[in-house]
């Protein structure tokens, strides 16, 4: 018993990060080992520039990373740090092809159509068309440059990028962004051997 309910938690686990709608890219990793991280400040890439154009989100955006570096043990520092977390934020328009295949396999109120593989070209009915709409959405990214002041390089840059077309996708995705970027941050910074 205790077998299948943890089957099934993993198995919700794993459905539930499918279904995150933000994905993680790192751009660059240039990580010195020998070199000790202990202490981070936080800069914005363009001054005056609010993250995805909204005060709070800039805000919330900074709480978040403030929060998971110190969960990670490094120490805030902004006179001296050992490591600066530059960040910028993207917003762009794009367009999505979005397919409605509604009569092709279903018909009607769900019940089994033995006819669905018949036609492999199309229906041939002038009323049962395959629709095919083009969709607009925003694309929201943020990236984060971790920068070694003392070389004064970049070690790492690691982006997230999502679809926020509403604002509640924005406050989520921002904090889902800065966490899924700190994860792959941390697992960078371990030496591995």
């Amino acid at each position: 018993m205790k077998s299948r309910i943890g089957i099934s938690l993993l198995l919700f686990v794993v459905a539930i990060a499918a279904c995150n709608p933000v994905k993680v890219y790192l751009e660059k990793e240039e990580v010195k080992h020998e070199r000790s991280y202990k202490t981070f400040a936080i800069i914005n890439q363009y001054q005056g520039k609010d993250a995805w154009n909204s005060p709070t989100l800039n805000q919330n955006l900074i709480d978040d990373l403030v929060k998971g570096m110190e969960e990670r043990g490094y120490l805030q520092d902004t006179e001296r740090p050992d490591l600066i977390l530059r960040y910028n934020t993207l917003l762009s328009e794009n367009e999505k092809e979005v397919r409605d295949n509604s009569y092709n396999g279903l018909y009607p109120f769900g019940m089994y159509n033995p006819m669905m593989y018949r036609y492999p070209f199309g229906s041939p009915y002038p009323y049962w068309p395959s629709q095919t709409e083009i969709e607009k959405y925003k694309l929201g990214e943020v990236v984060i440059d971790f920068i070694d002041p003392k070389a004064d390089e970049i070690i790492l840059r690691i982006s997230a990028v999502g679809e926020v077309n509403n604002i509640k996708q924005k406050y989520k995705n921002i904090g889902v962004s800065v966490d899924k970027i700190l994860h792959e941050f941390s697992r960078n910074m371990t030496v591995e051997g």
